[in-house]
């Protein structure tokens, strides 16, 4: 794995763990922090063996969002050099959400602007009670463009008052709105996860891939009645997998499938 010096990775068996380790500067994102975690996403999508990734951050607060210093800095920069690093913005969120594995995002503090865009685009994310969550790209004549398509997959049409007023939202009122799924106490986030973490693991990795697949993919938005002979299919076709045989014969047999031993 490559050298960091904005973040933290590190692979322990079929868990991958990314934390942002800014914490002088609130984790803020700037290009090279950026592509640490595109890098490292990279990193561990070649890791066949690998289920699941935990996101986290040292200090306070998980990520003021973009680091200011960096967005003046495009003032110096030509439109090429400009866009380029607006693309590879965009492209870690939809990364974090295509991910192989199954992302687990995990928030404390202040959770501002682009950081939004981590969070909405993992697929599972857990909260303290302390958390609080804001969209200020207005209050400084920007617009959130590069979050906002991961955002409203969650939130739908909440988030556009919370993009236009650039208020605080609480915990409650994100979990409410669809951008996280938990919300613990302040000293139980590590544990929390780490629960998390072991169901996903007790899952078919195969499965978990299923599942995932299928929210991306779009089908599950579609009528009922125009998915049928889809997810008839794929059930059929996990039910003769050998995944789902050796879960099936696995419950028989009053033991754990194979794949809880790797663990």
């Amino acid at each position: 794995m490559q050298n960091n010096k904005f973040i933290k990775a590190q692979l322990r068996g079929p868990a991958g763990y990314i934390t942002l380790d800014r914490p002088d500067v609130h984790n803020a994102l700037h290009i090279e922090m950026i592509r640490e975690n595109s890098e490292t996403l990279d990193f561990f999508n070649k890791e066949d063996d690998l289920r699941a990734i935990i996101i986290d951050a040292n200090g306070k607060n998980f990520s003021a969002g973009a680091d200011l210093k960096w967005m003046k800095s495009g003032i110096s920069q030509s439109d090429d050099q400009l866009r380029a690093e607006s693309y590879e913005l965009a492209l870690l969120f939809n990364k974090i959400m295509h991910c192989n594995s199954i992302t687990i995002c995990a928030l404390k503090g202040k959770v501002i602007g682009g950081a939004n865009g981590i969070a909405a685009a993992s697929d599972i994310v857990i909260a303290t009670t302390n958390t609080s969550f804001a969209f200020t790209e207005v209050k400084l004549g920007l617009i959130p463009a590069t979050i906002a398509p991961y955002v409203y997959r969650k939130s739908k049409e909440r988030s556009m008052e919370w993009m236009l007023t650039g208020r605080t939202i609480s915990a409650d009122e994100a979990l409410a709105g669809g951008i996280i799924n938990h919300i613990v106490d302040e000293n139980s986030l590590e544990s929390t996860s780490d629960a998390i973490l072991k169901m996903i693991l007790s899952n078919g990795p195969k499965a978990l891939s299923g599942v995932k697949n299928l929210f991306l993919s779009g089908l599950i938005e579609k009528h009922p009645d125009d998915t049928i002979k889809q997810t008839s299919g794929l059930i059929a076709d996990f039910r003769t997998s050998s995944e789902g045989l050796e879960g099936l014969t696995s419950f028989f047999e009053k033991r754990k499938p194979s794949w809880m031993n790797e663990n």
